[in-house]
Parts: structure tokens; C-alpha cells; sequence
């Protein structure tokens, strides 16, 4: 396997002077670079429930399917709801019975408080209204509880999307009489994901240090995370350690189930970074312009390491810190050619 390596009496070595106006010139100084170890990791939803039935009844409406999306708050399914309605009405309507009566002890209690202050009436009589009034007012209060009671019943026969998401399962049909714990529908939230990665043992103190990963889209595009959960033990087969990396909410394209590749941070290392622009591509050779100390442009080999970012690239071999290359390599090749170099 050839190898590029830096040659000082590299073979296609040529020379000319830099007009250092024209053509700009980069300090090559080394930066801190991470260190990433890539696994592919599986997405999955933090919220997914299957709702159950807490009332009995039969199905009267399903308004979503599997895979239709659905928004908080909208109604999934309704029960047949005659007799919740039926007793949401009695108790509204014990409710305002118990009102009045409560308002009709009070006015009697003040009325008999008054002729109790001017010695026209026994406190036997005011003691009588008294208990009468706060006999009312429980009254009241339990047709209050009766009211909430029927009304939490009604609202058990209207079937609500706790989070935005999708229907994975639908487990009814209009029609069918269900009781109170039978699976109604399943879904899962697209908002909140995470990613699951296996990571061998050898890595997972590092990571455990770092907590910084970065989530690679199949676009290219790249996702910073430091919310990480290490399970504290290894699995016995594998030996590898689970980890949880929680995304960011909102993020586009990342469905739960697929598989998606993960970059754990394991440590920083200096390195020599140039723009992937200041670099030629020739053949199998990659070729930077450098700048000497006499103001000579050269043209030297290289070895590249990996990209760094979108438009940086660590260098492995051809370059030392301090020298200077040329940010313009098509400029660099105009002035070799009206210096006559070939």
C-alpha cells in the first residue's frame, strides 16, 4: 500500500516568488481536535403509551387510524355516553337544588340571628337554624363531589391524545363493548427521541467522562448532544454498556426504529487543520502551496486525515506547525505559471 509522505527533495517540487498581496498566506498552528469512536445506534420515542379504557361501554366513534398523526388534545374516540350525560345532569341539577336550599337556610339564619340579638327569640330556635344551615351547605358540597365525579365519568367516554404523535396501534373498533383496563389505542410521540447505542467496555469510561456525542443525519448533517444516560452495568453476552442519548425536540427526518450513526467524544488531540479548498486533489496525490522563508511557493504533498468539520481537514503528514500555505491554490498555480514554472 503506497503511503504519502513528506519528501523534502520531493521530485515535483517547483519555485517562484509570492506576491504576498495578492495571494493569501495561512499560518499552520495546531488546534484541539475531538476524538470520536462511531457506532450505530436505534431511535426510539421517550413517550409511548398504549390507553386503556377507565369506564365500560361500547365504542360509538374512532376518528384516527394507524399511522395517522395526531395533535395534543384531539379526540381519538368517543363511548356511547346516554348514561355519563345521564348523571351529569341529575348531579348538575342536585347541585342547584342544594343551592338554593343552602340560600334559602342562610337568609333564615340571619333572619333569626337578628331577633336573637334583640331577645325576641330563645337560642334553642338559633341554634336550630344554625344546624340547619350547616346541613345545607354539606348538601351542597356533596352534590358538588357529585358533579366532579360525573363529570370525570363523562370525560372517561372521550378519548384525548395525551402528546402530539403518531398511532402505531389501534386496539378497538366502533361498535365493541369494552371494560374498564382494555387497551384502546398505542402511539408514540415524534417530539421527544432518543438514541440507544451498545458501547464496549474499553470505551464506555471515557464516555463516561466526556458525556459529549454527536448525532450523524443521513444528510450529512451533524447533531451535538450531551444528554447521556450510562446504564451502570454490562450486558452479560456482549459485554457492552447501553447508552441513552436524548435529541434535541423538533429534530426533522429521525423516525423511531431507525438506525442512525452515533460519534462518542473519547478525547481532545492537537493536530494540523487546513481548508479542504487550500488543498488539491491530482490523481492520487493531494498537494498544498506553501510559502518558504525566501518567499518561494512550493508545491508539497500531503497526507490528509479525516474532515473535521464542512470545510476543515486534519493533515497527517507534508505539513509542520508555523509554515504557511497558500488559501488560494488556483492563485498559488497562476503565480508558479508567470514564473515560468511548469
Amino acid at each position: 500500500m503506497r503511503a504519502f509522505y513528506f519528501l523534502a527533495s520531493f521530485s515535483l517540487v517547483i519555485s517562484a516568488f509570492a506576491n504576498e498581496k495578492t495571494i493569501p498566506l495561512l499560518e499552520l498552528v495546531k488546534k484541539p481536535v475531538p476524538v470520536v469512536h462511531k457506532f450505530t445506534g436505534s431511535v426510539e420515542a421517550i413517550h409511548k403509551a398504549t390507553m386503556k379504557a377507565e369506564t365500560s361501554g361500547r365504542i360509538a366513534e374512532v376518528y384516527f387510524d394507524v399511522d395517522d398523526i395526531v395533535e395534543k388534545g384531539d379526540v381519538i374516540a368517543r363511548f356511547r355516553n346516554t348514561r355519563q350525560k345521564a348523571d351529569l345532569d341529575l348531579a348538575m341539577a342536585g347541585q342547584k337544588e342544594a343551592a338554593a336550599a343552602l340560600a334559602r337556610d342562610k337568609s333564615e339564619f340571619n333572619r333569626i340571628s337578628e331577633l336573637y340579638e334583640q331577645r325576641l327569640v330563645a337560642k334553642a330556635l338559633l341554634d336550630q337554624a344554625k344546624a340547619a344551615l350547616d346541613a345545607a351547605q354539606a348538601r351542597l358540597d356533596a352534590s358538588n363531589a357529585r358533579i366532579k365525579q360525573a363529570r370525570e365519568n363523562y370525560e372517561y367516554t372521550v378519548i384525548r391524545a395525551p402528546y402530539s404523535g403518531i398511532v402505531t396501534q389501534r386496539h378497538i373498533e366502533v361498535g365493541e363493548s369494552v371494560n374498564p383496563g382494555s387497551s384502546l389505542v398505542s402511539g408514540v410521540s415524534l417530539d421527544k427521541l432518543r438514541l440507544v447505542v451498545d458501547v464496549p467496555q474499553s470505551l464506555i469510561e471515557p464516555v463516561r467522562k466526556q458525556k459529549k456525542s454527536q448525532i450523524i443525519m443521513n444528510n450529512g448533517k451533524v447533531i451535538n448532544s450531551e444528554q447521556l444516560t450510562i446504564f451502570p452495568y454490562a450486558d452479560e453476552l456482549s459485554h457492552t454498556f447501553r447508552v441513552r442519548v436524548d435529541l434535541p425536540e423538533g429534530v426533522q427526518g429521525l423516525y423511531p426504529g431507525m438506525l442512525v450513526k452515533v460519534g462518542f467524544i473519547v478525547e481532545e488531540k492537537s493536530v494540523l487543520t487546513i481548508p479542504l479548498n487550500a488543498m488539491v486533489h491530482r490523481g492520487e496525490m493531494y498537494i498544498v502551496y506553501v510559502q518558504h522563508e525566501d518567499g518561494q511557493i512550493r508545491m508539497r504533498q500531503i497526507r490528509p486525515g479525516p474532515r473535521i468539520a464542512d470545510s476543515q481537514m486534519i493533515v497527517h503528514a507534508g505539513l509542520t506547525e508555523g509554515e504557511k500555505i497558500f488559501a488560494d491554490p488556483l492563485a498559488a498555480t497562476i503565480a508558479l505559471k508567470q514564473a515560468g514554472g511548469k
